[in-house]
């Protein structure tokens, strides 16, 4: 008896161990990482917002958000209290998320893994670099946490725990519009397995935010811009195609492999110590690794529902399609669930494999922990230019104002952080320096009809006869131009490069890509 109690205490201490180190590890990964993309822009607008309208908000007010209702009252608020202010609060906050997350992923994986592998797959999923959008930017780090939550759920269901995996499941399944495939997906397992009634009990959340979605989309006009209604059934099978093939390009071609490469280039002396230390302390303490255990197949129709539902949800928008590149490399979180899945499972069961797994794993992770840290530090840098440039303060109100550079952060040659790129960002930033509301990143896809420069992706419209001001975000100078210099700065503007099948421009690689989603035109202008 007292050596089963030993043997328990030893590897509760074990577990402890090695949760403490992931937390330190995210620790680092994750303080200085700060605010992105479209954390400016609602922190903008959350400055006019007053505190009952934040707790009791109408739906044409509060957008998407309306779709999320746990999300937003659980982490938005920081946006409204904190604005851009105490940035260490919205790190520690993604640093909770993803020591959580692992934690939760790896009570669900318990159930059908030995506890080492459900440990590294739990790991390999919530930092897994393909998304590593949702580690960094506060506003998607829940992309990670929900699944999580929903995972852990069914673990708790799967145990007979309704009281407690019901409730955790309900709030997740309306706390963010990535729910469905999810709830759907790993209520599978249980059909697959002939538990029909857990899996009954699992889908329900699913249905109900399903039916609030809609209900929402029908009685609240604009607030919904996710289900495209236009889409034809051949866009729609277009839609669907695509996703299987961005996303196994993204995951396993030529894109992850050049971020990886990337990665690893940006990475600092001090990762790399690390990366080496956490190597050779495995090496030396890891004396084996569980063997590869039979393969769930419950499981596996699991994670390859929640796949394509995934791929079905995405091609309703006609909006998305998977990138390893940009903040839009969320859209990747489904397949990584999966991904993660099958390298554990046929890990070989050697402490060599586990070695090698690591290097090739934190290597690209703290490389772009590096460049989103550094690329942080510059964005700051560009915003309090911005706020002491005496320049912008005597733009006139009636005047167009010009933004060149800093569109998006550079790994190696890929644009990968979006900053300027984003109308609303821009306008977020530069609101309280300058006294024009007409403000235009010249991003590579603006062109010029008549007396206008027009931005097609966003639908933006300046006019070029009022007077014309350019601000060098690089240099931060302003100077004022003429109609006639547009022509000649756009011609000078760097190439951006946000995906490799733009060196294929005017082939039949760009008829493939623009017959299958034409918004992506774009990109080979």
């Amino acid at each position: 008896m007292s050596k089963v109690s030993s043997y328990g205490i030893k590897v509760i201490r074990t577990d402890t161990y090695v949760f403490v180190a992931v937390i330190f590890l995210t620790i680092y990964l994750i303080l200085g990482s700060g605010l992105h993309g479209d954390d400016y822009a609602v922190i903008s607008g959350a400055q006019k917002v007053s505190f009952y309208e934040y707790f009791y908000p109408s739906p044409d007010k509060i957008g998407a958000s309306i779709f999320n209702l746990p999300n937003y009252y659980l982490f938005r608020w920081t946006y409204f209290t904190l604005g851009y202010d105490y940035q260490i609060i919205y790190d520690l906050i993604k640093v909770f998320s993803i020591s959580l997350s692992v934690y939760l992923t790896y009570r669900f994986f318990t159930d059908y893994l030995q506890k080492d592998r459900a440990f590294i797959l739990s790991i390999l999923f919530c930092l897994y670099p393909l998304h590593d959008t949702t580690s960094y930017w506060y506003m998607t780090f829940t992309y990670v946490l929900i699944p999580s939550l929903i995972l852990f759920s069914h673990h708790i269901i799967r145990n007979n725990k309704y009281k407690i995996g019901a409730p955790i499941l309900l709030i997740s399944s309306f706390a963010h519009y990535s729910s469905p495939p999810y709830v759907f997906g790993l209520a599978v397992i249980f059909i697959f397995e002939k538990k029909f009634k857990k899996a009954a009990i699992f889908a329900i959340p699913g249905f109900l935010y399903v039916a609030y979605y809609f209900w929402i989309k029908f009685n609240y006009a604009g607030v919904e811009r996710r289900i495209n209604t236009d889409l034809s059934i051949l866009d729609f099978l277009k839609k669907i195609l695509l996703q299987p093939i961005s996303f196994i390009e993204s995951a396993l071609g030529p894109s992850y492999w050049l971020k990886a490469f990337y990665a690893i280039e940006s990475i600092s002396l001090v990762s790399m110590i690390i990366v080496a230390v956490i190597s050779v302390f495995a090496f030396l303490k890891v004396k084996k690794i569980s063997k590869i255990p039979l393969l769930s197949k419950s499981l596996l129709a699991g994670l390859v529902s929640v796949l394509i539902l995934s791929f079905g949800m995405y091609a309703l928008t006609g909006l998305y399609s998977h990138s390893a590149f940009n903040l839009g490399n969320r859209s990747t979180v489904y397949g990584s669930l999966f991904i993660a899945f099958l390298l554990v499972t046929f890990l070989p069961a050697n402490k060599k494999s586990l070695v090698f797994l690591l290097i090739i794993f934190l290597a690209p992770v703290l490389g772009l922990s590096d460049h989103w840290k550094s690329w942080n530090s510059h964005q700051k840098i560009v915003i309090e230019n911005i706020k002491n440039n005496q320049k912008l303060k005597e733009i006139e109100t009636n005047s167009t104002l010009i933004v060149t550079g800093n569109i998006y952060s550079k790994l190696g040659p890929f644009a990968h952080i979006e900053f300027f790129s984003m109308p609303w960002s821009v306008s977020a930033i530069f609101k309280d320096s300058v006294r024009t509301k007409n403000i235009v990143a010249l991003t590579p896809y603006v062109v010029i009809n008549d007396d206008y420069l027009i931005d097609p992706k966003f639908r933006g419209k300046y006019f070029l006869k009022d007077k014309l001001y350019v601000y060098d975000s690089e240099k931060d100078l302003v100077k004022a131009i003429s109609a006639k210099d547009v022509p000649e700065l756009i011609k000078h503007q760097p190439i951006i490069v946000r995906h490799w099948v733009q060196l294929f421009k005017d082939t039949w690689v760009q008829n493939i890509v623009v017959w299958l989603s034409p918004r992506l035109v774009y990109l080979f202008e």
